[in-house]
């Protein structure tokens, strides 16, 4: 069963990895450096860092950035509400960035608060370096299409494998 999954998984090339662009959002120094090796190891070149809210929504438009690792970060502007801020955004090419949310977190109500913000996929610390390349390769070749509604704006939160979709809500069984 593993072997089939790891099969039909969609592979990434390097040359994919060596022109993505990467913006890395943490705070403390170990795992702004340990998340840098591993994305070096993959062979990704473009790597930016920031270490607090502000920072990093100054590189979020400075710079063409492909995906968004973000840390919980601390207040005022807290990983959650860089998210927010970046899913808001008047540019289209920002506001469909993937993130993947680092976090320490693991109520149910933070994994709620993270999805609701518009995070693409969830990583509890401690992780791999393996769990981390899953779900970037999961952003990266099965990315999910930006939703806009009066109350939220992000990745859509049902997940599409190939297979058709569970109608579970009236409005999608009547269409």
């Amino acid at each position: 069963m593993a072997q089939e999954a790891e099969a039909s998984r969609k592979t990434i090339s390097p040359e994919t990895y060596a022109q993505l662009g990467v913006l890395i959002v943490e705070d403390t120094v170990f795992m702004a450096n340990m998340l840098r090796g591993i994305l070096t190891n993959l062979g990704i070149r473009n790597i930016v860092s920031a270490r607090s809210g502000e920072d990093a929504l100054a590189a979020l438009v400075r710079g063409k950035i492909d995906l968004a690792i973000m840390d919980d970060l601390e207040p005022p502007l807290d990983g959650i509400s860089v998210v927010r801020a970046l899913r808001t955004a008047e540019e289209d090419d920002l506001v469909g960035i993937p993130v993947i949310y680092v976090t320490s977190k693991r109520e149910r109500s933070a994994i709620i608060e993270a999805r609701d913000a518009g995070v693409t996929e969830i990583l509890s610390k401690p992780f791999s370096a393996q769990q981390l390349i899953e779900r970037i390769e999961t952003v990266l070749t099965r990315p999910r299409a930006i939703v806009r509604s009066a109350v939220f704006t992000g990745p859509d939160r049902r997940r599409r494998d190939g297979k058709a979709p569970v109608k579970r809500r009236d409005s999608d069984r009547s269409s």
